[in-house]
């Protein structure tokens, strides 16, 4: 019973990009610091999600289909959700860096990145939490 209680106490941490490669990786990095992680190739999908209780961070990609990441964030800030957010950007401008910072994006990250760098913000964001 101790080990259910536990898995539900432990953080979740979403990621949406379209770069499945990313996402699984990601998700290694994390799982490996035992954090739960769920995935999503789109934010439609994310949106169709229900928010666990002990969502910890969003990490998304600005250039997504249809919605991109910002909009995405500035989408769920309407909808009252605070949910700490990093933006990842693989082709970013400073107009880019700025629009993310005004949707209350708490980092803004260029691709390629160091993935230990990206997990360490993760890391911190959830002792925040």
């Amino acid at each position: 019973m101790m080990s259910k209680i536990k898995a539900l106490e432990k953080p979740v941490v979403y990621i949406v990009d379209g770069d499945h490669k990313l996402l699984d990786s990601l998700s290694k990095l994390l799982r490996a610091n035992d954090v739960i992680v769920d995935v999503f190739d789109s934010a439609e999908n994310f949106l169709e999600t229900k928010l666990r209780a002990r969502a910890a961070c969003l990490i998304v990609e600005v250039n997504l289909s249809n919605m991109d990441g910002i909009e995405l964030l500035k989408h769920i800030n309407n909808l009252g959700v605070r949910l700490p957010t990093i933006v990842l950007s693989s082709g970013s401008d400073v107009s880019e860096a700025v629009r993310a910072m005004q949707a209350k994006a708490i980092d803004f990250i260029e691709k390629p990145f160091i993935e230990n760098t990206l997990i360490k913000k993760v890391l911190d964001v959830i002792e925040q939490v």
